[in-house]
């Protein structure tokens, strides 16, 4: 059993023989849980919901959109837009 300690930013460092035993890399995310009175860290691997070029073409629709928005000054301007188009 190895101890470690709780730091004043609420960090831990795993000890290098876990580290090694479980394979993990530098920026590895987990899953904190609390099981029966026990800390439970699960490395997890997050799967991207877009690729790079669905969100390059989400970025190029947003920029096309803003270019024929319709500019309006804060205040009554706005207010009234909001009721036309919420109705």
């Amino acid at each position: 059993m190895t101890i470690t300690k709780l730091k004043a930013k609420n960090q831990l460092t795993i000890p290098s023989s876990i580290i090694k035993r479980l394979g993990l890399k530098p920026h590895e995310l987990f899953s904190v849980d609390v099981e029966n009175g026990y800390i439970k860290l699960m490395p997890v691997t997050v799967e991207l919901r877009y690729s790079t070029e669905e969100l390059e073409a989400m970025d190029r629709i947003v920029e096309t959109e803003k270019l024929q928005g319709k500019k309006l000054k804060p205040g009554k301007d706005f207010s009234s837009y909001l009721k036309k188009i919420s109705r």
